[in-house]
């Protein structure tokens, strides 16, 4: 809680929507309704795997910080059919000639 701003039990209770007792039961190791859970890694932005499992990190739902659009653009197109990914191709060759004919 501390590590995403709420210095107050109160404040990160109402944020949830329960009581300050309620978080204080689950601090105790008392267990959380899945809703809960969601709604508590939602508020905190934490990984949901992170914080049910122990699994990766906390930021882990997190898409890398370092994807650029030509990351997102392979990843996006790592399932479609080569006809696709040809005509895609062909499309920016000729993008590329339209911005520029001396490169032909």
């Amino acid at each position: 809680m501390r590590l995403r701003g709420f210095s107050k039990q109160m404040a990160f209770a109402s944020e949830i929507g329960v009581s300050e007792s309620v978080v204080s039961r689950w601090q105790r190791g008392n267990g959380l309704s899945l809703a809960n859970t969601i709604r508590v890694c939602e508020v905190l932005d934490i990984s949901l795997d992170w914080l049910l499992l122990g699994r990766g990190t906390m930021e882990g739902h997190r898409p890398p910080a370092n994807t650029g659009p030509r990351d997102r653009l392979q990843k996006a197109t790592a399932q479609l059919p080569d006809t696709v990914i040809n005509a895609m191709s062909a499309l920016a060759e000729a993008i590329q000639v339209a911005e520029h004919p001396d490169r032909r």
